[in-house]
């Protein structure tokens, strides 16, 4: 499995999702790989000769090609990527088990399939002693004394791993409603989950829906939902095949859809960059412990994203479809979707979380608050053509401006939950009362310094706050005048810059935000889609890669392994369709 997350310093906002107040040991790889029967240990030397038959037949069951490949990499001298890119490549010719491989049956066929010389070479020799032959299965079973019909439907995951992957895909429909102050948001989306059963292979719908109740059947629960976290009417609570070639499933792939339309808690608001800040509004979901088949204990289901348990992105996954949002989905006031990030756990296990990340249009914020702030600020300014000696005019027009200030801090308030640190837009109001502040001391400040007059009483005097260590200037002196006019001056040069300086890093912030996500889309277990086109991410880069085959359309190379979602387009025949006999013929 791919290495797991590494938290740094710098992306401590977009943590691996750990499951609360779980103690319960994370699967390791071993168990997280859904076992194919020929991988079972049975010691030989102590079986019955029709255990050993049994045993030989297990060994040819049919099977994923992309497990097949893996079983036999050391024979065929391919890793695990090649692997995956070999058996990605006859999903295209709809080969997904080795029961298809089979009933290519002459050594022609096995030379045209697009793999390497050496892989169709070994798979045209062997081809008799390794892949499946449904027919030779039953009667060598029958010659065994085993007369008894293989039980279909019964699911062969709790005799085969503790964990069954279940890939999760989520389609955004809509979001309406961010309550901030009551940390909760509204939001109607799509589950999607898609997983592999091979004890369903080659059964019909009709027959797949006759067996949901033993067959393995994942449970997700919405975990940070307020009251109700059921789907509404309509969706489908029991596993369907999610396509059919010939009427049967082909390669045992599994789907169920439901849709939601409910209010979630978001308790990771982050509002210091108030109004520019980003929100992370989550899904969380949360795979019930255990699956019950016919009342025994089934395996345990553990979530992973589009991009399957072992692929680096959506190509690799069962759906081939990533993370989604409408176009119409965006119905907030004050927000914008920008993208939708998938994180598991670093193991994979039964929490996966889905992340709607909004962006806040600041116009709201700025017109209504921001910006009297700053005419209000402005106007304190005005108050320096007011004489230094009417101390009292410059002070009653300081305070007014103060009182106009406290009234939009409360349009603050309202528009926050309480919270134990400042927003920017708090930091800003906060620094337009020190600079009030400043104003009024410093009118008092200069007032008493040019207060020297030898013909006014000491009592109708200021008070002498320096106690004789700094001579006054004399009231007919200009030099005050001029000092206090290159102070004006540069007050506002200065606040002039600050005001720039200030917007610029937040949006700086803002695109350090975006940036940190790309990085953290780069990681194993993490897919992001940006909501408005191209982020450039691996996932939407690497989707558009081709593989040529030569013999079907460029759409259909674009798809892999371990799907059964498409068919191939038009034209020349696939070789399963060429070599597969059709029903009803002689």
């Amino acid at each position: 499995m791919a290495e797991g997350f590494n938290d740094d310093a710098e992306g401590a906002f977009f943590q691996p999702l750990s499951p609360p107040n779980e103690l319960e040991p994370c699967p390791g790889p071993k168990d997280l790989q859904v076992v194919s029967l020929s991988s079972m240990e049975v010691d030989t030397e102590l079986e019955s000769p029709a255990s050993k038959c049994s045993h030989a037949l297990r060994a040819r069951s049919s099977m994923p090609i992309v497990e097949f490949f893996r079983q036999n990499a050391q024979e065929l001298r391919l890793n695990a990527e090649t692997a995956q890119q070999c058996a990605s490549r006859l999903a295209q010719e709809l080969l997904f088990s080795t029961e298809d491989l089979y009933l290519l049956s002459d050594k022609e066929s096995f030379m045209q399939l697009p793999l390497p010389m050496y892989v169709r070479r070994w798979l045209a020799e062997e081809r008799h002693g390794r892949l499946c032959n449904p027919e030779s299965l039953r009667e060598a079973a029958e010659a065994a004394g085993d007369s008894s019909p293989p039980k279909r439907g019964r699911s062969s995951f709790s005799n085969m791993a503790e964990s069954v992957p279940v890939e999760v895909t989520v389609q955004i429909n809509s979001v309406t409603a961010i309550n901030i102050k009551r940390i909760l948001f509204d939001v109607d989306f799509t589950l999607m989950l898609d997983w592999q059963d091979p004890s369903v292979m080659g059964m019909t719908a009709k027959e797949i829906d006759q067996m949901t109740m033993t067959i393995f059947n994942p449970e997700v629960v919405i975990d940070n939902a307020v009251d109700n976290d059921q789907p509404i009417s309509g969706g489908c609570n029991a596993p369907r095949p999610n396509r059919l070639v010939d009427g049967v499933c082909p390669d045992g792939q599994l789907k169920k859809t439901n849709r939601y339309r409910l209010s979630l808690t978001c308790n990771g608001l982050d509002l210091r960059a108030f109004p520019f800040d980003t929100q992370i509004l989550p899904i969380r979901l949360k795979a019930r412990n255990k699956s019950t088949l016919h009342g025994e204990e089934g395996p345990e289901a553990i979530l992973v994203g589009p991009e399957g348990l072992y692929g680096d992105n959506k190509k690799h996954g069962l759906r081939r479809t990533g993370h989604t949002v409408k176009m119409l989905a965006d119905r907030l006031a004050d927000f914008k979707i920008q993208s939708l990030m998938g994180l598991r756990s670093e193991l994979p296990d039964r929490w996966y979380e889905v992340r709607i990340i909004v962006e806040r249009s600041p116009g709201h914020a700025l017109r209504n608050v921001a910006t009297p702030c700053l005419v209000i600020l402005i106007f304190s300014f005005t108050i320096y053509a007011i004489p230094m000696s009417e101390l009292g005019s410059r002070l009653e027009n300081t305070a007014t401006c103060l009182l106009a200030m406290m009234a939009f801090q409360g349009v603050v308030n309202e528009m926050l939950p309480p919270v134990s640190y400042e927003t920017a837009l708090g930091r800003y109001v906060t620094a337009v009362y020190i600079i009030l502040m400043f104003h009024g001391v410093e009118h008092a400040l200069f007032s008493t310094l040019t207060s020297k007059s030898d013909s006014v009483a000491p009592r109708d005097r200021p008070i002498d706050i320096f106690f004789g260590a700094v001579e006054f200037w004399d009231a007919q002196s200009d030099y005050l005048n001029k000092v206090e006019a290159v102070l004006v001056i540069a007050e506002l040069v200065l606040i002039l810059f600050i005001h720039v300086a200030y917007v610029l890093y937040l949006f700086w912030l803002r695109r350090r935000g975006k940036a940190k996500r790309l990085r953290e889309a780069e990681r194993p277990g993490v897919s992001l889609v940006d909501a408005r086109g191209g982020f450039g991410t691996r996932n939407s880069a690497r989707s558009s890669a081709r593989v040529r085959t030569g013999t079907t359309s460029a759409a259909t190379r674009s798809r892999s392994i371990g799907s059964g979602h498409t068919t191939p387009s038009g034209g020349a025949p696939t070789l399963l369709h060429s070599s597969r006999p059709k029903k009803g013929s002689g």
